[in-house]
């Protein structure tokens, strides 16, 4: 069996009594470590063994996991050379709570117990007792249990539509948004309320309970487009208009059950405003509505990376905007998505088609059929040649024409706060993370602060400069707020900011009135602005100049997902930049969506990089720097003698090589994925952490 924990599968004896039932893909608790775990059977068979512990009890009468679900967890766990655990808990839906029950087989003896455990002659909830305790009496046979899923408490709905105390309606309109609410206390927090004008919404008949399954969040209001339906199903479809892409889809899904798979939550629920009878599954939906609807999937389903896992065999499988970096897990397998989601369908033997405006490097060779896409508005402003800053002379003069015409506009930073760093005019001195390679970023509000972006360090920023005591400590590098503030002096239209750590209300935007939002990529899961005439990049390298090989293609997929953030027209785009030549920028002159990307691809090829074959990081930490790279090395020499030339790249230091206070080493493997397995064995796997397909090399790998 499989414990949703980062293990391999392990044996057990079936639950006593129930010896001959059938097992395989159902739930069971088992002891495990001193408690109570629950995992699924993932195979049977194999000699007893006096060392086995049976497990406690199945918790489905059923298989929860099909004998399919299974054979993709297998190899999906080879594929990411990762513990079949892992993979488990990184697609299942979380378990419902147990409800566990014990008590002394009839007949055992209280008095021979450890003091505080007489109560168990009777039934008693675990909970209170010493799991360890429970587990020795489990363990002598002396122990009775009952295990079962508590069942879901009902959540709270909107029953009727407005109240008239406006204070009460506005908590009553936020349910309405959300749909439905897990509790009071939840629903106090969403509107920033206390618990009693919820309470009293109750007993007023404004807000009753559902069951999980009949509450669901309403439909968007979306355009009805009639499907297009190509002359055969082709594996990949790229450019067009959104809503064009949404008719492809129609058109691609017909009859029955199918699966489409999303990178975020924003972009599947404005997929899904146009497809009403679909059902969404992902993490922002409550636990039981998962867990009720992976019990019995059906029908079009809108999925973020988990819908992978749910056990039904679809007509098809689609894959949105494959390319996007937020199909990679942050953590625990790190998985990228698309590739697996090719595996699940070939092993359920249903077509695969990827739906994107913009195409991935990795599946530009597959039979494809490309939408006409409009040819985007673009200027390019030369930095080497242009005056002002942040903001250059012309580019203000763009913001002051969609002033006049009382427009909307974005203007897009790649830094969140004030700026970069702060340097000192005299000596070149700068704020450094104590705990990072990083200069510190400058945060303006209030009284100031220095903030480090990959530890949390703050401090506050000195007057005068700690090395050379001169006045002159001036920002550098504009942020998000260093360019509110400037265009807000220039600007007689209302100035917004928009981005991870704060949003605006955008409210008066949304209803047409003129303003500029300035932000970062946060915009683009934001809502779509009805009237907007200008998209500003005040510095469009800070998107290109990155630590990865694929940088230039994440910057590529970028500027024309910008060219989409007006509905129905394209925004003139305005980009700051040294290199005007670059070729992204001559692809994107061009209106050519995949010209730039087979560029890119044969330089990939020609260096011998992703796709023509895959990678793993491995990363190596310690706080002590020699303690680091000596580790780092020793695994170059456990690799050295089966390794073959150009298989691995490095140890080398980290781009940031010095990160929460530990100094960092990276070793790049390239290979087939058999060939990554051969090497990877060769290794210890405590001594680094292991990245498969990486797409950023900045930053701590987390747990």
């Amino acid at each position: 069996m499989a414990l949703p924990l980062p293990l391999p599968p392990m044996s057990y004896l079936p639950p006593l009594g129930q010896e001959g039932e059938e097992a395989l893909g159902r739930r069971v608790a088992v002891p495990f470590r001193g408690e109570v775990q629950v995992g699924v059977v993932v195979g049977e068979g194999g000699r007893p063994s006096l060392n086995l512990r049976h497990a406690i009890a199945y918790l489905d009468p059923a298989p929860y996991l099909r004998p399919e679900e299974i054979l993709f967890l297998e190899e999906a766990a080879r594929y990411l050379f990762a513990p079949l655990g892992q993979v488990l808990a990184d697609f299942l839906p979380p378990f419902p709570p147990l409800r566990h029950r014990v008590r002394l087989y009839p007949g055992a003896d209280p008095k021979v117990l450890p003091p505080g455990l007489g109560a168990l002659v009777d039934w008693r909830e675990a909970r209170g007792f010493d799991p360890k305790l429970l587990d020795l009496l489990r363990e002598a046979g002396m122990l009775e249990e009952e295990l079962a899923f508590r069942e879901a408490r009902g959540v709270l709905v909107p029953l009727k539509p407005a109240h008239p105390d406006p204070q009460l309606d506005r908590v009553l309109q936020v349910l309405r948004e959300l749909g439905f609410a897990e509790s009071q206390a939840a629903l106090a927090r969403a509107a920033g309320v206390g618990v009693g004008r919820v309470r009293r919404l109750v007993q007023e008949g404004y807000i009753g309970t559902a069951s999980p399954e009949e509450a669901a969040p309403p439909p968007a209001d979306g355009v009805d487009v009639a499907p297009l339906h190509l002359p055969e199903r082709p594996e990949r479809v790229n450019g067009g208009r959104f809503l064009e892409r949404v008719r492809v889809l129609k058109g691609l899904l017909g009859e029955g059950d199918h699966l489409v798979l999303f990178p975020e939550v924003s972009l599947l629920e404005r997929f899904l405003a146009h497809f009403p009878g679909a059902t969404p599954y992902h993490g922002g939906l409550s636990g039981p509505v998962r867990e009720r609807f992976f019990r019995r999937p059906r029908g079009v389903v809108f999925a973020t990376y988990g819908g992978l896992l749910l056990p039904f065999t679809p007509r098809s499988l689609v894959v949105v905007e494959e390319g996007s970096e937020s199909y990679k897990l942050p953590s625990g397998s790190r998985a990228f998505v698309p590739p697996l989601a090719e595996l699940r369908a070939r092993l359920l033997g249903v077509p695969l088609t990827y739906l994107s405006l913009v195409p991935a490097v990795e599946v530009l060779e597959r039979k494809g059929f490309a939408l006409p896409v409009p040819k985007p508005r673009l200027l390019l402003l030369d930095l080497r040649r242009e005056r002002g800053f942040p903001v250059t002379g012309r580019a203000l003069a763009l913001l002051r024409q969609v002033e006049e015409r009382g427009r909307q506009a974005v203007v897009l930073s790649a830094r969140k706060g004030y700026s970069a760093l702060l340097l000192c005019q005299d000596c070149g001195f700068r704020p450094m993370c104590p705990d990072c390679a990083l200069p510190l970023r400058y945060h303006r509000e209030g009284k100031g602060a220095l903030v480090c972006h990959q530890c949390g360090h703050r401090e506050d920023p000195p007057l005068l400069c700690p090395r050379c005591g001169s006045p002159l400590l001036a920002p550098k590098g504009p942020g998000v707020d260093w360019i509110r503030e400037a265009l807000a002096e220039r600007l007689s239209l209302p100035v917004y900011r928009y981005a991870g750590d704060g949003k605006d209300d955008l409210t008066p935007l949304l209803e047409g009135r003129p303003g500029v939002v300035v932000g970062t990529t946060a915009l683009l899961r934001g809502p779509r602005l009805p009237d907007l005439a200008l998209v500003l990049l005040p510095l469009a390298d800070g998107f290109l100049l990155e630590s990865d090989f694929r940088a230039a293609e994440r910057y590529h997929r970028l500027l024309w997902a910008l060219t989409e953030l007006r509905p129905g027209r394209r925004p003139l785009l305005v980009l700051q930049t040294f290199t005007p030549e670059h070729p992204v920028h001559r692809a994107l002159e061009a209106g050519e969506v995949e010209a730039y990307l087979w560029q890119e691809k044969a330089l990939r090829e020609a260096l011998n990089y992703p796709p023509r074959v895959r990678m793993v990081k491995l990363e190596v930490r310690h706080r002590k720097e020699e303690r680091a790279r000596e580790k780092a090395f020793a695994l170059l020499e456990a690799l050295r003698a089966e390794a073959e030339e150009g298989e691995v790249l490095g140890p080398a230091p980290a781009p940031v090589p010095r990160v929460k206070g530990h100094y960092v080493f990276h070793l790049l493997l390239r290979g087939s994925t058999e060939r990554l397995a051969r090497l990877l064995g060769l290794l210890d796997r405590r001594q680094f952490r292991l990245d498969p397909d990486p797409f950023h090399f900045v930053g701590l790998l987390e747990d």
